[in-house]
């Protein structure tokens, strides 16, 4: 916020100043070659001194840029100066260019300082106006009736170009608030996208990482004494889990940089997160047909966020007993992957979620091109289970592949086989 009233300031500060410099410029030689010109029998001393009143004129103009309530002091007492002394009013000095520096200085005023102040300032230049033409001195000298016309009118035209002036401020006023608000709200929607985000991601990391080893630790407990072996592997699981959660947070929430970051998720890496699951509670199998091809890491990513969805809310809203397949199918133009469970027991009603996990999950596979279908078997089921009559849950994803080329077609990322079978999974996990 701070940081966008900054920079808009400084663009307008920025336009303020070139327009200052270039009246400078422009209207100081022009003014300089006026009072020459209109007053050739004029003391030295009074030129001088209404070249120094320009000339202070426009430096406060330079001023208003950076300070406006003391530049606009100071114009005014330049101007109330030239109308008050009489030999300024004999050479019309409020009537030279320079005079309208004036102008940007109320602008300024307008721009910068509360509305309230920028009226008093308006006021002021109103009453200056009616000031000069009263004390003008061209306008004597005829006809009263055209003098009075004459010095209405010039009044008028002062007046209208400082409520010009006046106006102008407030509308680039009104458009640098504008502009800051547009940044504001940018900033504000980056913020919330930037916490959703990772909101979002620490949730896919923690949530599964306690789930399993909550259900890990109780497997260990069970069995403490009747399988210490089972308990000990468990309790492994556990330690290695947590270790892999604390380092995903910590990718996560750094904000230099330096924390260590996880490798991209693959197809292959599955077969570790179904690992990590399989207990005496749980049985899961991982069941992959097809020709494993290549994904975009977008995909490969939502496709083990995936997984690791269905199998934390497979555990942590059914009961024990339970049993979980794991079925990737893969073709020429996607992966089909699919997490089913036999609803245990039944429904434990665990309130230890926060319910936005299926949502980020969404939101993710439809970036990656891909689309998320969840809810009981009967109702989202694709035929490919065994399980007749199940309650339980799927959760099916689609996602895109890659077109096969010659480097890719059947290379996969950890070097396994592009099948991987249940008994394999049991074999690699008894030998580790």
């Amino acid at each position: 916020m701070r940081t966008g009233k900054a920079r808009s300031g400084a663009r307008g500060g920025g336009t303020a100043l070139i327009v200052a410099l270039a009246a400078l410029v422009v209207l100081l030689p022009i003014s300089l070659a006026s009072l020459a010109w209109s007053t050739p029998h004029a003391a030295p001393l009074v030129v001088g001194g209404l070249a120094v009143s320009f000339a202070v004129l426009h430096g406060a103009s330079l001023l208003a840029v950076r300070r406006p309530r003391t530049a606009f002091l100071l114009a005014s007492a330049v101007m109330l100066l030239l109308v008050l002394i009489p030999a300024a009013r004999d050479v019309s000095a409020t009537m030279h260019p320079s005079a309208a520096v004036y102008l940007l200085c109320l602008a300024q005023i307008a721009v910068r300082e509360r509305v309230r102040l920028s009226v008093v300032a308006l006021a002021v230049a109103l009453v200056g106006a009616g000031m000069i033409a009263v004390a003008e001195p061209s306008f004597a000298g005829g006809p009263a009736a055209d003098t009075g016309l004459l010095r209405l009118g010039a009044f008028l035209g002062l007046a209208a170009s400082a409520t010009a002036a006046w106006a102008c401020g407030l509308l680039v006023r009104s458009a640098t608030s504008r502009a800051e608000e547009r940044t504001a709200v940018r900033v504000r929607q980056a913020i919330a996208d930037e916490r959703m985000r990772i909101s979002g991601e620490l949730h896919d990391v923690i949530a599964h990482a306690m789930t399993v080893m909550i259900a890990q630790s109780e497997v260990a407990r069970a069995l403490v004494r009747e399988r210490p072996e089972v308990s000990e592997r468990a309790l492994g699981v556990v330690v290695d889990t947590g270790r892999d959660a604390l380092r995903g947070m910590r990718s996560i929430v750094a904000a230099d940089g330096d924390a260590p970051k996880e490798p991209t998720p693959t197809a292959g890496s599955l077969a570790e997160l179904v690992a990590a699951v399989r207990s005496p509670a749980c049985a899961v199998e991982f069941v992959e047909t097809g020709e494993r091809r290549a994904l975009a890491p977008a995909s490969a990513l939502a496709l083990h966020r995936a997984v690791r969805e269905g199998l934390t809310n497979a555990m942590r809203h059914a009961l024990p007993p339970l049993q979980v397949e794991v079925r990737l199918a893969w073709s020429e133009e996607h992966v089909i992957a699919e997490v089913e469970d036999d609803g245990g027991s039944g429904r434990s009603g665990s309130d230890l979620g926060t319910g936005t996990g299926l949502v980020s999950l969404a939101e993710r596979i439809r970036l990656a091109g891909g689309s998320l279908a969840s809810g009981p078997v009967a109702v989202v089921g694709s035929g490919s289970s065994g399980r007749a009559g199940s309650h339980g849950w799927l959760l099916r994803v689609e996602l895109p592949v890659l077109p096969a080329t010659g480097s890719d077609a059947v290379a996969t990322a950890d070097g396994s086989e592009p099948v991987v079978t249940a008994e394999r999974l049991a074999d690699r996990e008894e030998g580790a």
